[in-house]
């Protein structure tokens, strides 16, 4: 901790100076500059900012690798994959970043929480109160990552808590429920600091609602995360795209998007690390010839959003088609492989050859999306689900479901603004919350607006008396923020802190070699990352989380 904080001058320079800012270097100023600058407090503000955009790729790796709506194509010499197949190491770089780097930017808000003396203008107001909401959103993230769910118990070991600028002040690690009240506490002064809404791009009183929305959700606090989802939702800011719209959501300049309540603001060029390759869509598509493309969307998460061809949030996965006039039965078999199947359509009807040189009709049957699905009879007699698509190219035997939801911004192939908070989130956040206090009416209602905004019809819309067979009213309310939120970093932790059991039972690389780990049970130690050996071995009295 002593060299994170040591470090931060460094930082913060590089930071504010990639903001085009004009300011002294950070580590040349006192608090009395700070306090009677106000564009150094803007400065140092925006430096925190230009921060978040630095750690973002890493970010979105540790929060979104994890989950279960990703396939990694192949083994890379990269930590990212031990993210992804829950082989955890404590030397982890993608971990290690993410801790250093969230404590750089909260030593920085310390330092200018304790600078500014509140009351001097409504602008410094304003900036101190965004300062408290990042100081609370980096606790509550490291605490996510590095801390068992709330839900666990809130005696586990969280974080550290660091809210003062003293470099030699090294906290131990603090318990979760003690992040969760320091986090909570942080928000509810910046909500009575803030004044001004500037854009989507930085704090406001509506992300610190959002923010404590999804907090008590996480805390099973169902009251107060419906009241403050009311709060975002009443302010009438925000409103959802229109069905049309919401293929464009990661297209659309992030303060021309009137759903985005608060984003990490990418720029055109200026933001394209790398000419694009280093940012985060990169591993997740090829578009212009620009972009890795060896990630692609899990198939337990097309089976979801393919069951309603017209939910346009089937136009975030762009297979690579080889447009060379073949149809192909595709299914993924016991042992996490895709087995491939010729089809030929004929009258109407799609055939295939099977074993025996037999030629076989596809079997189909109605569904409520008024698209039929099908079925091939495999030799046992059993039926086998199938998608009937045209032939895609692959990568070691995994067929490349491009995701583009991260990439595109502005016409450029892969510059994305990370989103922290959304009013979809809002609506599925109050769904949840009033699921579990047996509010089903206003559950569902909220739970159908996200679906019919996604293009599902009347008749997929859901009652009591038509959830699929075997899943209660919460089990699809978590399957619509699975769909909704993808990608977007919430995926492992919905899992986890209700309970549920992680199902990596699906093609992808996690599921080679002998340790391969096929599930993961909520209250596994794996769950949690390692705190960085790095820091563990420069601070007395860090703890480990155990193996």
């Amino acid at each position: 901790m002593k060299r994170v904080f040591q470090s931060i001058a460094i930082l913060l320079t590089l930071a504010a100076a990639s903001c085009n800012i004009d300011k002294k270097p950070y580590d040349a100023l006192t608090p009395e500059d700070i306090a009677k600058n106000r564009t150094s407090l803007e400065a140092n503000t925006q430096g925190n900012y230009a921060t978040l955009k630095t750690m973002a790729l890493g970010w979105h790796r540790i929060m979104e690798f994890p989950g279960d709506n990703v396939s990694l194509s192949g083994v890379t010499t990269s930590n990212l994959i031990y993210l992804y197949n829950y082989q955890r190491i404590p030397t982890n770089s993608f971990a290690g970043s993410f801790w250093q780097n969230s404590y750089f930017v909260i030593a920085s808000t310390n330092r200018l929480i304790e600078s500014v003396k509140e009351g001097e203008s409504p602008i410094s107001d304003q900036l101190l109160g965004e300062n408290y909401y990042l100081r609370a959103l980096l606790h509550f993230s490291l605490c996510n990552v590095f801390g068992k769910p709330y839900s666990h118990g809130a005696q586990n070991l969280g974080i550290p808590i660091k809210i003062d600028s003293d470099p030699f002040n090294h906290p131990t690690r603090a318990t979760v429920g003690e992040v969760y009240k320091q986090v909570i506490a942080d928000l509810q002064k910046g909500e009575s600091l803030m004044s001004t809404y500037k854009s989507n791009a930085y704090a406001s009183k509506e992300a610190l609602w959002a923010l404590l929305s999804r907090i008590y959700l996480y805390m099973e606090d169902n009251e107060k995360a419906i009241t403050y989802a009311d709060k975002v939702i009443s302010s009438g800011r925000y409103s959802l795209l229109s069905t049309a719209d919401l293929p464009n959501y990661p297209v659309t300049k992030p303060e021309n998007n009137k759903e985005t309540i608060f984003a990490i603001k990418f720029i055109p060029d200026r933001d394209l690390a790398d000419n694009g390759w280093s940012n985060i869509g990169s591993i997740y598509s090829t578009i212009s010839g620009v972009g890795y493309g060896e990630m692609y969307a899990s198939d337990s998460y097309l089976k979801l959003v393919q069951r309603f061809p017209q939910d346009v949030r089937n136009k975030f996965i762009s297979p690579l088609y080889l447009n060379n006039g073949k149809q192909w039965a595709i299914y993924a078999n016991s042992t996490g492989q895709y087995v491939k199947v010729a089809v030929l359509l004929e009258n109407g009807n799609y055939y295939y050859t099977d074993a025996n040189s037999q030629k076989k009709e596809v079997e189909k049957e109605a569904t409520t999306s008024g698209f039929p699905a099908y079925f091939l009879r495999l030799s046992d007699g059993s039926k086998q689900s199938v998608r009937i698509e045209a032939e895609v190219d692959v990568r070691n035997g995994y067929p490349k479901y491009f995701i583009v939801k991260c990439s595109r911004q502005e016409g450029q192939a892969q510059l994305w603004s990370p989103i922290i908070s959304r009013l979809a989130e809002i609506y599925l956040n109050r769904a949840e919350a009033h699921a579990k206090l047996g509010h089903n009416e206003a559950a569902l209602s909220d739970l159908n607006l996200i679906r019919k905004r996604a293009g599902i019809p009347d008749a997929g819309l859901f009652r009591l008396d038509n959830l699929p067979q075997g899943q209660s009213l919460l089990d699809v309310i978590l399957d619509e923020r699975r769909l909704e939120l993808a990608w977007e970093g919430h995926r492992k932790f919905d899992i986890f802190r209700n309970k549920k059991n992680l199902d990596h039972h699906y093609p992808g690389v996690h599921l080679s070699g002998n340790s391969a780990i096929a599930e993961v049970p909520w209250n596994s130690n794996l769950i949690v990352e390692y705190i960085p050996e790095s820091q563990i071995l420069i601070q007395n009295g860090l703890q480990q989380n155990p193996n």
